[in-house]
């Protein structure tokens, strides 16, 4: 026996001989007579499941998941008006299939018309948002994506930050595991002195775990040369690029919403109902949950309705709008499919033709792969 095993085996004999002690001793008599902490035998206690009062313990945890099951079906669907960790602190642990939300920058944006709404000191406003980060990761559910929309912040001595940077680490920290950043391409905006105009956002997508659901169809553009074939191997001759489009990259060029935009709404930081659907659909699929701590104008709970997605969300001063604006979204007969183009039509009924195939509305069969 090796000294690296004989160290583990003689930890473990010590660990059953304090749980065997504790059995029938206090946590502060069992310290004394072994020589270590109290915190040390609680540790030891609760990581094999023998804490005193065990069961009473579990008993407690069960109750309040009960409760939050109860709570988060009464909120399905709405947006509650409430502070983002009174909202996340009420729902069950790994219940979300995907949270989708855009969080506020700490750049002075006067919120509901307050001033002071947006201007947390920088510390704090880390705290929080490891805070909010830590909760996500507890109700995602194993397999489920969080798509954190986010973009540049400012330090006490006013130093920009890029967002994603900051949060990056905390993100892992929380046990979540890396997929994508997204550049979201924004094509109007303002112009700074002596530094390049900032003409895009980014979206930081982690999971828990593997990714348990990724649709690719939705997010395709359109193919360069959607009339090229194979020249070689046993597809020679025939069409050789998807035709649904290419796959998707991490470049999303999506107009923002500005003044006269038509979805603007009154909220002051909106974001578009195209970037919202495009995560909506790539990470879910209908029926699943949805989640957006900071609902703002409601525009994921829209892209749900939408798309046949269950959602529930909060905010402190827009909820009423939120609601408002869902209730008047219907959902879509059929998922467009950014990828499938005019030209591609056009030769995929051609080749058709060409394999003796009757022509048939091939876009429209695509169109509707999502909502049959």
């Amino acid at each position: 026996m090796s000294t690296q095993t004989a160290c583990r085996k003689a930890i473990t004999d010590q660990e059953v001989s304090i749980l065997e002690a504790l059995a029938n001793s206090t946590y502060q008599q069992t310290a004394e007579k072994y020589g270590i902490s109290r915190g040390k035998v609680y540790s030891i206690a609760m990581a094999h499941s023998a804490r005193k009062n065990e069961e009473r313990i579990q008993e407690r945890k069960a109750e309040r998941t009960r409760r939050q099951i109860e709570i988060l079906s009464e909120m399905m669907n709405t947006t509650q008006s409430a502070d983002v960790l009174d909202y996340l602190e009420s729902l069950p642990p790994a219940c979300a299939d995907l949270v989708l939300t855009s969080i506020p920058y700490q750049v002075g944006v006067k919120y509901g018309g307050h001033p002071e709404s947006d201007t947390m000191a920088h510390l704090r406003y880390a705290g929080w948002l490891t805070m909010i980060i830590s909760d996500l990761a507890r109700i995602i559910k194993p397999g489920g994506v969080v798509f954190l929309q986010c973009g540049s912040t400012r330090d006490d001595s006013g130093s920009l930050i890029p967002l994603d940077i900051m949060l990056f680490d905390v993100m892992q920290k929380a046990g979540l595991t890396y997929q994508n950043r997204v550049a979201w391409l924004i094509p109007h905006g303002l112009t700074p002195k002596r530094r390049l105009s900032e003409r895009h956002e980014s979206a930081l997508i982690f999971s828990k775990g593997p990714p348990a659901i990724f649709n690719p169809d939705p997010a395709r553009t359109p193919q360069k040369q959607p009339s090229k074939r194979a020249y070689k191997g046993p597809n020679k001759g025939k069409l050789s690029g998807h035709p649904f489009g290419a796959w998707p990259s991490d470049v999303w060029n999506i107009g923002n919403v500005g003044h006269n935009h038509p979805e603007k709404t009154g909220h002051p930081a909106q974001f578009p109902e195209e970037l919202a659907m495009r995560a909506v659909q790539i990470y879910t699929n209908p029926g699943d949950l949805v989640i957006d701590p900071f609902s703002g104008s409601g525009t994921t709970h829209v892209a749900c309705k939408r798309s046949g997605r269950d959602f529930s969300g909060a905010d402190l001063f827009y909820a009423e709008m939120a609601n408002h604006r869902a209730s008047k979204a219907d959902q879509d007969q059929y998922c467009k499919l950014p990828g499938v183009s005019k030209d591609s039509i056009a030769i995929w009924q051609a080749e058709a033709k060409l394999c003796g195939k009757a022509p048939k509305d091939i876009a429209g069969d695509m169109q509707k792969e999502l909502f049959k």
